[in-house]
């Protein structure tokens, strides 16, 4: 009789173990979901506030290719900024495409396929960045020689050229402590990954305890 009763107590108390730990099981999923999706809601404002950006910086290229305000005298002047626009308007129109991309993925199934759906779209963006980006640092470069014309007007062409070579310069700085500083680095992208990664692990070890 006593060892009914031992074994009787022992399941039961096996069943509020195995309820206890899948209750513990959602929570954690929800807590990982929830966070996920978070994630998820800061890179669309995100990308409303780059579409904001792109939008300005269009109109001012525009602006100086249509308006001339720096008063450039030869066609070559203009050059670098129309790379620019041209840049920016890929840039624009890049950032469109990840933003429909996202946005035709659903988070009502199960939330790891879907962050593994925002991080390969990410994974294949990356040849892009890397291009727009080198692409964009050169024609950056190039900007100071649009005003090289008028400061040898004022200036001896040795004292113009370190001039021109000093701006380069300090551009090229600002991007190199930018990329040092991880300023291009997705963070969206490796919070989503850390999620996915604890989203497994929770998984794995769900496995392990069935």
């Amino acid at each position: 009789m006593e060892l009914e009763v031992l074994k009787k107590s022992w399941e039961d108390l096996n069943k509020r173990l195995q309820h206890t730990t899948n209750f513990n099981q959602k929570l954690i999923e929800n807590i990982i979901a929830s966070r996920a999706l978070t994630t998820v809601d800061k890179i669309k404002r995100m990308y409303t506030g780059f579409y904001m950006v792109l939008s300005v910086e269009i109109v001012l290229l525009v602006a100086v290719l249509a308006g001339n305000p720096f008063d450039f005298r030869y066609n070559l002047q203009f050059l670098p900024y129309a790379l620019l626009l041209v840049g920016i308007i890929i840039a624009f129109v890049n950032l469109r495409h990840l933003s429909t991309s996202i946005n035709r993925l659903s988070a009502r199934n199960r939330i790891d396929l879907y962050l593994k759906g925002i991080v390969s779209i990410y994974d294949r963006n990356k040849r892009f960045e890397k291009w727009f980006g080198v692409s964009l640092l050169a024609v950056g470069l190039l900007v100071p020689f649009s005003f090289l014309p008028q400061k040898l007007e004022r200036m001896e062409l040795g004292v113009a050229l370190m001039d021109t070579f000093i701006m380069i310069s300090i551009s090229l700085i600002l991007y190199i402590a930018a990329f040092k500083l991880g300023v291009f680095n997705n963070r969206h992208k490796q919070r989503l990954q850390k999620d996915l990664a604890d989203w497994e692990e929770l998984k794995s070890l769900a496995n392990e305890l069935d």
